[in-house]
């Protein structure tokens, strides 16, 4: 048995089918290639010299960030950062909307009601009270 030069190879056809198994599941790339037994650069490394995996890697991503999303509750928070427009979200939306309108029984509260902080916005009504006590 004669041996080569160098490392064996880690990352396999079992590791890389393992690797685009768990991204396409929806794991995030590092914490699937901890899994597949690499190091988290091995597949980004093959993914810029191996045509086919690159290929293959885009696919997985796609379905795993669909995977993700599936798995994201239907709720406000999916109505306003994933633009979900379902029933369900919009009716989700529309309660918490309401709720949050209903505890403020419609008073504007003066944001600068007692403000003494020498701020930006502040520094005409400052100079106006300087040069009244310098005179």
């Amino acid at each position: 048995m004669t041996r080569g030069r160098g490392r064996p190879a880690q990352f396999t056809a079992d590791a890389r089918q393992r690797f685009l198994d768990e991204v396409a599941a929806g794991v995030r790339l590092a914490n699937a290639a901890r899994l597949a037994g690499v190091h988290h650069n091995v597949p980004a490394r093959h993914a810029r010299t191996d045509a086919a995996f690159a290929q293959a890697l885009d696919t997985a991503k796609r379905r795993g960030r669909a995977a993700r999303q599936d798995a994201i509750p239907h709720d406000e928070s999916r109505y306003n950062h994933l633009k979900c427009r379902c029933g369900k979200c919009r009716k989700a939306a529309t309660t918490a909307r309401a709720g949050r309108r209903a505890t403020t029984d419609g008073q504007v509260h003066d944001l600068d009601a007692g403000r003494k902080s020498p701020t930006s916005f502040l520094l005409p009504l400052l100079s106006s009270e300087t040069s009244r006590t310098a005179a």
